[in-house]
């Protein structure tokens, strides 16, 4: 399988920088391209909301990014070897803004991730919900709210108390199935993103998560292409507008 690099990564793509791939429990930082040299092998990507450092050590680093190829989607990504922080890298609009310069080694290959980082919601980007278990309904927020998602997961905030009485919600267990309904809302349009139906299964779940609530974390169990792709969009609209609320910056 071959892909062509300047086909894949160029600048203002939104890209996720993964680390440890191959192990049981990797992580990522999403951020976006700024600028790359093909010639030089580097990928100059925004500093991620959780920032690269000089204490940042890493087995394994990819970069990759979520393409279709042949009528089907997939994750194609780059090895990388190592990085340099840029405290004040130069915009085109001349302004500065803190960056990292990643070094690549060819080729690019897809990239299968264990598990997937979960974009934590914002006060632009947030999503309303319905939890259908043992056919009763339970709505956001009422009885719960999403406290974060990804492509293959969600985390769920539920209140242990509802109107001074145990919130029902409590007593999934880990491997129940449910069933959701999930809106995807920008505060600043005027109509939902989309609307996602999911089947989820309960993976893990932490009662002392705080004094009032519960957080369960649930894994995707089945979800249709189309839904995916807006989700896809969703989450990476929402990291790109929470990388310029940091930053200041127009990216």
């Amino acid at each position: 399988m071959t892909f062509d690099i300047k086909k894949i990564f160029f600048p203002s793509v939104g890209v996720d920088i993964v680390f440890g791939m191959d192990s049981l429990a990797p992580y990522s930082r999403s951020s976006i391209i700024y600028d790359v040299d093909f010639n030089d092998k580097t990928i100059i990507i925004a500093q991620p909301l959780t920032p690269f450092s000089k204490n940042t050590v890493f087995k394994q680093l990819h970069v990759t990014s979520i393409i279709y190829y042949k009528n089907r989607k997939l994750r194609a990504g780059l090895n990388c070897i190592k990085f340099k922080i840029i405290d004040k890298y130069m915009l085109a609009n001349k302004t500065t803004v803190p960056a990292v310069a990643l070094q690549y080694e060819l080729p690019v290959n897809e990239a299968n991730i264990r598990s997937a980082f979960r974009l934590p919601l914002s006060t632009n980007y947030i999503i309303k919900g319905k939890v259908i278990h043992e056919d009763l309904e339970y709505y956001t927020p009422r009885d719960f709210s999403i406290r974060d998602i990804s492509l293959t997961g969600l985390g769920l905030a539920i209140p242990k108390k509802r109107n001074k009485h145990t919130n029902p919600l409590i007593k999934l267990n880990s491997d129940d199935k449910i069933a959701l309904g999930i809106i995807l809302i920008n505060m600043e349009k005027d109509k939902p993103i989309g609307t996602i139906p999911i089947r989820a299964k309960v993976m893990r779940v932490n009662t002392n998560y705080s004094d009032t609530h519960v957080l369960i974390g649930l894994k995707i169990l089945k979800i249709e292409s189309q839904t995916e792709t807006i989700l896809n969009k969703f989450i990476h609209a929402a990291q790109i507008d929470e990388l310029k609320r940091l930053s200041g910056r127009n990216l």
